[in-house]
């Protein structure tokens, strides 16, 4: 078997030449897709930007809580999720939509349209003699 010897320098060049070629063909492709990746890396915010986002976010909200107490809806607010104040609306809508069947399914009578008493009726009538006969009937009845 014949003994091959390589010089120092002669082994030096074929592992230069070995790394060279991996750096080409492995290394770089890894970095290239690095490079591009970066891109879509969310930027790190400073102090003053994080609390200007919380002061914003604090903002909306108390918008938003505004928009549902003016609906009479701040109860169910939490039913209520928007990241834009300009979809608010349209679901604020929708949910009084909804409490307004569930109040009609359920048969609610608005305060303001009551039975009337018998006083009531009489009185609409101007008939006074039944006006006092309903009172005078609480008094003795």
């Amino acid at each position: 078997m014949e003994e091959i010897s390589f010089t120092q320098e002669q082994l030096d060049e074929a592992i230069a030449n070995a790394k060279n070629e991996w750096v080409e063909q492995e290394l770089n492709p890894i970095v290239s897709e690095r490079d591009e990746l970066l891109q879509f890396k969310p930027k790190d915010l400073s102090d003053e930007e994080k609390a200007m986002q919380t002061k914003q976010q604090e903002l909306f909200q108390k918008e938003v809580s505004l928009e549902l107490k003016s609906a009479g809806l701040e109860k169910f607010a939490e039913f209520f999720n928007v990241q834009k104040i300009e979809d608010l609306q349209p679901q604020i809508e929708k949910f009084q939509g909804l409490l307004n069947e569930i109040k009609v399914e359920m048969g609610y009578v608005p305060a303001d349209h009551k039975k009337q008493n018998e006083y009531d009726v009489f009185a609409t009538k101007g008939d006074t003699k039944g006006m006092i006969a309903t009172k005078l009937s609480k008094l003795f009845g």
